[in-house]
C-alpha cells in the first residue's frame, strides 16, 4: 500500500526515496549537482541548487489525506 502511494508522490514530481548517483562539485552559479535516482520509480535526474518548494510538499499532503479519506 505504502509503494502506491509512494508512487502518487512522484507522479508530482516529487521523490521521496532517492539515491546519489554521481557528485559533481563546481564554481560559480551553478556550484554542485547531483545526479540522483528515484528508488520507487527508477527516474534518474539532476539536482541542482536545491530549492526546497514548500507548497509542492504542502499541496501533496493534502491531496494524500483526501485519498486516504475516500478509501476509509
Amino acid at each position: 500500500m505504502l509503494e502506491k502511494l509512494l508512487i502518487v508522490f512522484c507522479y508530482f514530481n516529487y521523490h521521496p526515496k532517492t539515491k546519489l548517483v554521481e557528485v559533481k562539485i563546481g564554481f560559480g552559479p551553478s556550484g554542485k549537482t547531483e545526479k540522483v535516482e528515484c528508488k520507487v520509480c527508477h527516474k534518474n535526474f539532476i539536482r541542482g541548487n536545491q530549492n526546497n518548494n514548500l507548497l509542492k510538499i504542502v499541496l501533496l499532503v493534502i491531496l494524500v489525506f483526501f485519498l486516504l479519506l475516500l478509501l476509509f
